[in-house]
């Protein structure tokens, strides 16, 4: 009876080491019928920006401020409800700074598109507007800001 005992526990253990159906493990009791992976039920989130470029730049300002400079751009998009708009440097450094690439720096102004389509109403209410800060240090040896959207570009030279 010892001996039966044995052998069907090393049997056990055997088959619990394999990747088949003859494995304990995988009949379902312990996994909860679970799909055996840790990716998460939607999936990982992507690194890659969901955001496109505002068709079109209507004005840019550069404000000094103490300590660096604000840029302000103003946007139009086709339609009514963009949404999350950004200034985002095409050049960074290492650690994801905004870094100057041969005397300018460069922007792009980013929007997400609205959840739902909406209709266009007029110009001033489709209007979007975002706005970054430069440092100082950012800004020794820049000789040139642009802001580029998808149509046109706008640059302020110092």
């Amino acid at each position: 009876m010892k001996v039966q005992i044995v052998a069907g526990l090393v049997a056990v253990l055997v088959l619990t080491g394999c990747q088949s159906r003859y494995n304990p493990t995988n009949w379902g009791w312990f996994s909860g019928s679970q799909s055996g992976t840790l990716e998460p039920r939607k999936g990982y989130p992507s690194d890659v920006d969901p955001r496109n470029l505002v068709s079109q730049v209507t004005s840019m300002q550069i404000d000094q401020v103490p300590g660096g400079a604000i840029v302000t751009a103003v946007g139009l998009p086709p339609t009514q409800g963009y949404w999350n708009a950004d200034l985002i440097s095409t050049y960074k450094t290492e650690t994801g700074a905004v870094a100057p690439k041969d005397g300018v720096i460069q922007l792009e102004f980013v929007i997400a598109p609205p959840r739902q389509q909406r209709n266009v109403v007029n110009t001033a209410s489709r209007e979007v507007s975002a706005g970054t800060f430069l440092s100082d240090q950012t800004l020794r040896g820049v000789r040139t800001i642009r802001v580029i959207g998808q149509n046109n570009q706008r640059s302020s030279n110092r």
